[in-house]
């Protein structure tokens, strides 16, 4: 009687076992399922924007008001770079750049390096909205900047988040926030590129990179800001390879939404599930019948 005791014990125990192995299988599987859910349905990325402006253009004017909306939020859900054409601020860079994108009219845009462009027309906050979801490889840029009487340093800090390779280009921009003219403010004037930088990053590898600006003396220190841009060389369209990540140093972090609140409570279920499964294996080789 006791060896059939102790064989019907341990088939009882391998079947509990198994129900525990099945309960962890079905919670990593819904888990998996639920974070390319959510991961679908959030935001992927920061859209860099490249704008080109005038002072004189009155719905370039107008535009202002809406980028400084946009980037007043707390998400950050775009950078611009503002390119001016034809007016004090313009530069060399600014026309090259404009030529490059085949733009000819004021106001147009760049998003994400030329993914999509708009010629001719108000920047459309809708349209910069639904860029945020697009499928990207998922790098997470952190700027930081420091500023020493006329010098600038900075340093970009950029990491891969989807577990394999990156190739790309990381472009550092300064831009300028705060000048009046004509009775409107104007932000994010391209000033300057401190460097473009190739780059390879191994998986959820990083690599951190600096440089130096001085700041000409008709700036004001604490309306420069710095932008980085991540260039992704494998996806790349008519206008070069598109931007998949964007940030600067008013981002304490861009975080990349990689795990949705489904997490912690499929990790609590599958635990409190095993505890209470352990528990009543426990208790039979005892010999005691649970009630739990």
């Amino acid at each position: 009687m006791s060896t059939l005791f102790s064989v019907k014990s341990s088939y009882n125990l391998k079947i509990q076992l198994v129900g525990i192995l099945l309960v962890l299988l079905i919670s990593t599987l819904t888990y998996s399922t639920l974070i390319s859910k959510v991961n679908s349905q959030s935001p992927t990325h920061s859209v860099f924007v490249e704008i080109f402006t005038s002072t004189w253009c009155d719905p370039c004017q107008t535009e202002q008001l809406i980028i400084k909306n946009t980037f007043s939020n707390d998400s950050h859900i775009a950078h611009f770079l503002v390119y001016h054409l034809q007016d004090v601020w313009s530069t060399t860079y600014s026309v090259d750049r404009a030529n490059q994108l085949d733009f000819n009219f004021v106001p147009s845009h760049a998003y994400d390096g030329g993914y999509s462009r708009t010629s001719g027309a108000i920047i459309n906050s809708s349209e910069i909205e639904s860029l945020t979801f697009r499928s990207v490889h998922l790098i997470e840029l952190t700027v930081t900047k420091a500023i020493n009487g006329s010098l600038l340093t900075t340093q970009i800090s950029i990491a891969e988040r989807n577990g394999y390779s990156f190739s790309g280009d990381v472009v550092v921009y300064v831009v300028e926030d705060k000048i009046f003219r004509n009775g409107t403010e104007w932000n994010s004037i391209y000033r300057d590129q401190i460097f473009k930088q190739g780059i390879f990053l191994k998986p959820n590898s990083y690599e951190v990179l600096s440089g130096n600006w001085s700041i000409p003396v008709d700036s004001i220190p604490e309306n420069i800001e710095i932008i980085a841009v991540a260039f992704d060389k494998s996806s790349t369209g008519k206008y070069g390879p598109y931007a998949v990540q964007s940030a600067c140093s008013k981002d304490s972090e861009l975080a990349i939404p990689e795990f949705g609140t489904m997490f912690p409570i499929i990790t609590a279920s599958t635990i409190l599930i095993t505890s209470l499964a352990l528990k009543r294996i426990n208790l039979r080789k005892n010999g005691i019948e649970p009630n739990i």
